[in-house]
């Protein structure tokens, strides 16, 4: 069942009821250009972020032509699902695949679409390329202030063989701090006081994002594919206080076989749309996505 409600003409958002394979009602926030739709990105969120922290990024994107879509992730947001809870890996891949098919159903097969990992975001959006089942077309992807592989960095064999076993729902503390996020004092109040972020999930929860972490470190998984030849791109500020940029580039140039592209945007905060380069990313953003169109055509 798909359930669209339409806000105010003016305002040119949408939320979209997607029911996922269970039956679980999740929810798709789109910002979509008051005329023609010229390219897509969707948005994957981090871990205690939702839909509601784009408020001022997704219309933005709609004045560049560029559709912008955010699927609040199961337990997240306005989403249906446990609180606190990250569902195990086949479930994290069928809920962004059923969602990605309904995007390009709804954008066409002609409108470049890319897909923009944010933070752990990110982690889930390298996951779900690796995997097999995942057979939707997409024309370029983001990875923005993404620690790739970040558990098995800070953690040892041992510690890591621990984790996967855990099945504990003891709520594990992410230690996310807004003063990392963002300099600003309203955003910063706005992250201290959301009631739908997420700052503590469950440890077994952990042993799923070690889970999605193999899919694309270990090339011999039995779910992995190799990734297509398509545009992929890390972004972050010059300098970031929660991820270890210098290790994750390492793995980002592994991943996509030194065919990647880095940027850094003037700032030393991790969440760029809170910063003073927010424009100037979306700008970026918007424009990379738009040329894989004119590439395709070439």
């Amino acid at each position: 069942m798909i359930e669209t409600k339409r806000p105010p003409q003016n305002l040119r958002r949408e939320i979209i009821t997607l029911a996922a394979d269970d039956g679980t009602e999740l929810a798709l926030h789109l910002w979509r250009p008051r005329e023609r739709t010229k390219g897509a990105i969707f948005y994957f969120h981090g871990l205690q972020s939702h839909a509601g922290w784009l408020w001022e990024v997704g219309p933005r994107f709609a004045d560049n032509d560029v559709a912008f879509f955010v699927l609040d992730r199961r337990g997240s947001g306005i989403s249906g699902g446990p609180r606190h809870e990250i569902p195990d890996v086949d479930t994290v891949v069928s809920d962004y695949t059923g969602a990605l098919a309904h995007v390009r159903e709804l954008i066409g097969d002609d409108v470049p679409l890319t897909l923009f990992g944010h933070c752990l975001g990110g982690s889930f959006l390298a996951a779900l390329l690796h995997h097999s089942a995942f057979d939707v077309r997409y024309d370029a992807a983001v990875y923005c202030s993404t620690w790739l592989g970040r558990l098995h960095s800070l953690l040892g064999g041992e510690e890591r063989a621990a984790l996967a076993a855990d099945r504990s729902t003891e709520l594990w503390d992410a230690g996310l701090k807004s003063e990392d996020f963002t300099d600003d004092p309203r955003y910063r109040h706005f992250i201290d006081h959301d009631d739908l972020a997420l700052r503590e999930i469950t440890r077994r929860s952990r042993a799923t994002l070690l889970g999605l972490e193999r899919l694309y470190l270990d090339p011999h998984h039995p779910d992995r594919r190799e990734l297509p030849e398509i545009p992929a791109t890390f972004v972050s500020g010059l300098t970031d206080p929660i991820i270890d940029l210098d290790d994750t580039h390492r793995v980002f140039n592994r991943m996509v076989s030194d065919r990647g592209m880095i940027i850094k945007f003037p700032t030393d905060r991790h969440y760029l749309f809170y910063t003073d380069v927010r424009d100037d990313v979306v700008d970026w953003a918007s424009a990379y996505t738009l040329l894989q169109a004119v590439d395709r055509d070439v």
